[in-house]
């Protein structure tokens, strides 16, 4: 037989006429026609619809062995329901409204985390305000263009997706997606029902998602008692049962690994301006080790990634970006270890600033330190080896600061011409918050220049009584008389 004999035996055998075949082909009867008197062959195209409408092998249609009889028992398979329509831009702007709505929501959730976070740096230290801001900063740029991207996605989609025509034909655990434009076939996909990873129904439209994919089907165009609408029910069924079902428990795993390894970034630098809250920028630097101990969270994502990739389910993005957030956390703590010059609670330059000064300092709860004697600095500044800022307990210095303006070695200011032997890290401005003690090791001077010209090491203490911090600064400064 021929291929235009086969054709119009299958034809025959479902029961179709010239003009129903060429409906559900999108065809005109008269190209129908044509085929089964052999004048013209069909595409592969409508080779591919032709297999599915008869329920046959494209083999046996060009065959020339005659047709295989089907016993009554088993006759040839036709659809429960066929729908055909067009959509309008109304259609295709409500569903991706829809779309719009969600980027936008997550838009405003994440410009409402950026201003909690930076609102909660102000007070901690400039540093971490700076890191907040461009952070959010590159995260805007990423969404702006994630947004640049679905706004030309959606063009491209309403200018493919209006003027063509789409059909379904319905059958036992799955339907046929046809889609034409100008009588050609564009695309044409079997789908099973038990593939359908989520359904909703709206006003207008069912929306169906299969792999990743959004199906609308306008609801005008369906029957009263559509196969679509149990099916819908099924589905939600069966969302609302995801929870017993191990492959849809992996998949919430795997994306809950995704969104925290994101996340632990925010996580460690909250942590680092909670333990370093009353510190200087330079102390939250060496409390960076904090970052290490979120570390576990994108190894988990790497380890789980590989995990699904063993069970054969999708498992790139949380090896990806575990990685990413692995190597960041990485990076960030060893930043502990690369100023491994800078530490906490050295007494060293305390004790010896209270004796060199007969001085009793108050108890404290913390001593930040620096260590500068492995740098050079210029001549301008003299040599530094040491800065310590002391954090007091506001109620431990109350008898402290009532002897300071009895004690001569205590100023109130610094002169003009005092200032000149004095660190960079003091601050000059003076102020009734502010005593200054500058004190000559050298010769054991307070408050005065040298009686001749040299390099003199000089240690500066500056206390503040408005935040309860004293600072000490031993350096060595050369002098000009």
């Amino acid at each position: 037989m021929t291929v235009g004999e086969k054709i119009q035996y299958y034809r025959k055998k479902i029961g179709l006429s010239q003009e129903e075949l060429g409906q559900k082909m999108l065809l005109s009867r008269q190209t129908i026609s044509l085929w089964e008197m052999d004048k013209t062959l069909p595409t592969v195209d409508n080779l591919l619809r032709l297999k599915e409408i008869f329920s046959v092998s494209v083999d046996e249609l060009l065959s020339e062995k005659e047709p295989k009889e089907q016993s009554k028992s088993e006759p040839a398979e036709a659809p429960k329901e066929s729908y055909s329509f067009v959509y309008d831009k109304s259609d295709i702007s409500a569903f991706f409204d829809k779309q719009r709505r969600a980027f936008i929501n997550r838009t405003v959730l994440i410009a409402v985390a950026a201003v909690i976070m930076i609102l909660s740096s102000l007070g901690v230290s400039p540093w971490l305000t700076w890191a907040y801001i461009l952070f959010i900063i590159s995260g805007c740029i990423f969404h702006a263009k994630s947004y640049a991207n679905f706004k030309k996605i959606q063009c491209y989609s309403e200018s493919k997706i209006i003027g063509a025509l789409y059909s379904y034909d319905v059958y036992d655990g799955y339907f046929i997606l046809n889609i034409s434009r100008g009588g050609d076939v564009k695309r044409m996909m079997k789908i099973s029902f038990g593939d359908i990873e989520s359904a909703e129904k709206t006003e207008k439209h069912i929306i169906f998602g299969v792999g990743g994919q959004a199906y609308i089907i306008k609801r005008e165009a369906l029957a009263a008692d559509s196969i679509f609408y149990p099916l819908c029910d099924e589905v939600s069924k069966k969302m609302a049962n995801s929870r017993k079902n191990p492959e849809a428990r992996l998949k919430t795993v795997s994306n809950l690994l995704f969104i925290f390894s994101i996340v632990t970034i925010f996580f460690a630098l909250a942590a680092l301006a909670i333990i370093s809250r009353k510190s200087y920028p330079f102390h939250m630097v060496q409390n960076m080790w904090v970052f290490y101990l979120f570390i576990p969270i994108p190894i988990a994502s790497i380890v789980f990634g590989f995990y699904l990739k063993k069970r054969g389910y999708r498992y790139k993005k949380n090896v990806i970006i575990g990685f990413i957030m692995a190597i960041l956390l990485l990076i960030y703590g060893s930043f502990s270890f690369i100023f491994a010059n800078e530490y906490s609670h050295d007494e060293a330059l305390a004790k010896e600033t209270e004796e060199l000064l007969s001085i009793d300092i108050p108890e404290y709860y913390r001593i930040d330190t620096k260590d500068f004697s492995g740098y050079t600095q210029s001549s301008s500044y003299g040599h530094i080896y040491t800065v310590s800022i002391i954090y007091f307990d506001e109620a431990a210095v109350r008898e402290f600061e009532g002897s300071l303006e009895d004690d001569a070695k205590w100023l109130s200011y610094i002169p003009s011409n005092l200032s000149g032997i004095t660190s960079y890290y003091c601050e000059v401005s003076g102020g009734e918050n502010y005593y200054y003690v500058v004190y000559n090791v050298d010769t054991d001077d307070f408050g005065k220049l040298p009686d001749e010209s040299g390099e003199f090491t000089f240690i500066n203490v500056i206390y503040n009584t408005e935040s309860n911090t004293m600072k000490i600064v031993k350096y060595k400064r050369e002098y000009m008389k």
